[in-house]
């Protein structure tokens, strides 16, 4: 039965090698669906709430849906977090705007204050 199981496995990573090399997307998108669960988890253990992961709901000012990264919900208040998962340096220019740099190449990655973006959030589930 061992051997089965090791032949199997060995099978199995050639396989991937063959024909899932270079696809780097997925693990990307699974690292981040990763990173979001593993804060969900550890918020629900340490705050003792509900928490929602991924929700879409209506902008009535847009029209669109918004996506919400994570909404803690426990006695008497609901908490909206955002979850970036970056590497390298992070800092904060004077226009509120953040840069991430050093991470994937020492490309200068530039993005759009996130504190903002979570007040906005907040407010459109608040509607």
């Amino acid at each position: 039965m061992w051997v089965e199981i090791l032949c199997g496995l060995i099978v199995y990573k050639l396989f991937r090698s063959f024909f899932c090399s270079g696809d780097d997307v997925l693990d990307v998108e699974t690292s981040d669906t990763n990173a979001v669960f593993i804060v969900a988890n550890r918020l629900e253990k340490l705050y003792g709430g509900k928490v929602y992961v991924g929700l879409r709901i209506p902008d009535p000012d847009t029209g669109l849906r918004q996506g919400i990264d994570v909404v803690l919900v426990t006695k008497g208040e609901a908490a909206v977090i955002s979850v970036k998962n970056l590497s390298g340096l992070v800092s904060m220019k004077a226009d509120g705007s953040w840069v991430c740099e050093g991470g994937n190449g020492n490309k200068a990655e530039h993005l759009s204050n996130p504190v903002e973006e979570v007040k906005k959030q907040a407010s459109i589930l608040g509607s």
